[in-house]
């Protein structure tokens, strides 16, 4: 035992940099990243409003600014992450009865970030009918800039020890865990911060489209495949991982009168299993709702979003966790003469979400038909 004592003497400010395993966060997505394959701005605007007998090529551009102030837990707060409690292996020969312990701990993860997105559309719905309505196909491809600022802290634990070590290397050893905990957080914040510039996840659609003067329903599907910039660490992706997600979506809108009009929307998402980390996004459920009234100088009106995972995720650090968003706007749909396009501007903010991130989402959105 004397000549273990006087080994740490000697070694004090080498200890815990030898010894000290550092559980530090995971940076493993829950729900893709706190996100899902869902466009949050809203799918709904004062499009409901156009005329029922078009067909043909269609052209769309869109742009969304997506600003995010922070991630939220299962608790609707911010998010947090437990650090899993550890021993601290110390050099030989010191017995390992004597190893410090420490006990869990739970960090802060601070996140913010931002996302500039364009997506270029192209569609087609048919001139025939077919059980009383057109046939439509399209295909959507996103490009976007993001940007995220991770900031994950915590109090070190505090070591606990046999009483049989000197209080005196206690004192040297504690101090140095406390430097390597602190580094160890900042190195997986600065990992999981950063900028990224690329093409995103492409959308082919498929739907049936039914629409007379009172009523329009839209009855179809959409395949995400996984054609985006991504990778497994926790640094920024576009693309939302390697797997598939399969949205059967219904939607319907109701115009009482030719100047005011209803519409819903249902979608469900099925996803793939991740071939990259073996994460499976749990299941979920988008549903949106959205009332306009048609102005002089286009239809005006409020919207709605609120998506849950109806399955919670497997393999995922973070726990079984389950999304849920939920988010309220406005928009204003006008003509542009110039190019006989439509112009739609619509605002979203969240305001209520757990495991999921949260801020504000500004879209314009342009379609013109030939």
């Amino acid at each position: 035992m004397e000549t273990t004592l006087k080994t740490w003497k000697k070694n004090t400010l080498t200890l815990a940099a030898l010894g000290a395993g550092l559980a530090c966060t995971h940076a493993a997505n829950a729900a893709e990243a706190f996100q899902l394959r869902y466009n949050i701005a809203g799918s709904l605007g004062g499009e409901m409003f156009g005329a029922p007998d078009r067909s043909g090529i269609a052209a769309g551009i869109a742009w969304t600014d997506i600003l995010i102030d922070k991630i939220t837990g299962d608790d609707g707060h911010p998010l947090t992450s437990t650090l899993p409690g550890a021993t601290v292996a110390l050099p030989a020969p010191t017995p390992t009865a004597l190893y410090p312990t420490y006990g869990a701990t739970t960090a802060d993860v601070d996140s913010k970030g931002s996302q500039r997105q364009w997506n270029l559309a192209l569609g087609y719905v048919t001139s025939d009918t077919y059980g009383g309505g057109r046939l439509a196909f399209g295909v959507s491809v996103p490009y976007a800039t993001k940007k995220q600022t991770i900031d994950i802290s915590a109090m070190p634990p505090q070591l606990q020890w046999n009483p049989a070590v000197p209080t005196a290397t206690q004192t040297a050893v504690q101090g140095q865990f406390d430097t390597r905990f602190a580094g160890g957080l900042a190195a997986q914040s600065a990992a999981s911060t950063g900028e990224v510039t690329a093409f995103g996840d492409a959308d082919i659609q498929f739907g049936w489209l039914h629409a007379d003067e009172q009523f329009r329903m839209l009855a179809g599907a959409s395949l995400v495949l996984p054609t985006g910039q991504y990778h497994t660490g926790p640094a920024p992706n576009i693309g939302f991982g390697n797997f598939y997600t399969l949205r059967p979506s219904f939607q319907a809108a109701y115009l009482p009168t030719p100047d005011i009009a209803f519409s819903g929307k249902i979608t469900v998402g099925l996803n793939t299993r991740n071939k990259d980390n073996q994460l499976h996004s749990g299941d979920w459920v988008g549903l949106e709702a959205a009332a306009g009234y048609k102005t002089a100088i286009g239809p005006i009106g409020l919207h709605s979003v609120w998506v849950q995972q109806t399955q919670a995720d497997s393999n995922n650090s973070f726990g079984a966790s389950k999304l849920m968003s939920t988010n309220v706007g406005a928009f204003l749909t006008t003509k542009v003469p110039v190019v006989d396009a439509i112009l739609t501007l619509q605002y979203m903010a969240t305001v209520d979400s757990r495991n999921a991130r949260s801020g504000t989402y500004t879209q314009a959105r342009m379609i013109k038909l030939f």
